[in-house]
């Protein structure tokens, strides 16, 4: 799978608002942007699991965690 390198700048005051260790940050950022995708249901929560490789039971516990749905809802549901 190619990869694209993000150059990001935080201040460190992110550091402890977002519960993580520094070196942990890259890991939770790509879970939170999928967490994002899949709940504008841009992407499924398989294969946002697959692309950050973590399990797909790993990931649907973190969606929980924040709140969102492996279930895509519409008006005719």
């Amino acid at each position: 799978m190619s990869e694209v390198t993000v150059i990001l700048e935080l201040p460190r005051a992110f550091v402890p608002l977002v519960g993580k260790s520094e070196k942990d940050l890259p890991l939770e950022l790509k879970k939170l942007l999928a967490l994002e995708l899949v709940r504008r249901g841009t992407l499924t929560y398989s294969r946002a699991a697959e692309l950050i490789g973590i399990s797909q039971a790993e990931f649907v516990q973190y969606l929980g965690e924040h709140g969102v749905s492996i279930f895509q809802y519409t008006e005719d549901n």
